[in-house]
């Protein structure tokens, strides 16, 4: 089970996305989000955070 925290994934959100965008979502997301739940992958999809997202919106590729 690989699990992280809402303040992970705010941070992340928070590099990526800016400040911003990071607080609109911090009502949206858990204070734990199990990477193997599928409910909690597509919301982790739904805001931006899958590996070929984040790093298209830092300026790579994958």
């Amino acid at each position: 089970m690989a699990v992280i925290t809402k303040a992970h994934a705010v941070n992340v959100l928070r590099r990526v996305y800016g400040p911003d965008h990071a607080q609109s979502l911090v009502d949206r997301i858990p204070e734990r989000l199990d990477l193997d739940d599928p409910a909690d992958s597509k919301l982790l999809f739904e805001l931006g955070l899958t590996p070929d997202r984040l790093t298209e919106a830092m300026g790579g590729e994958y």
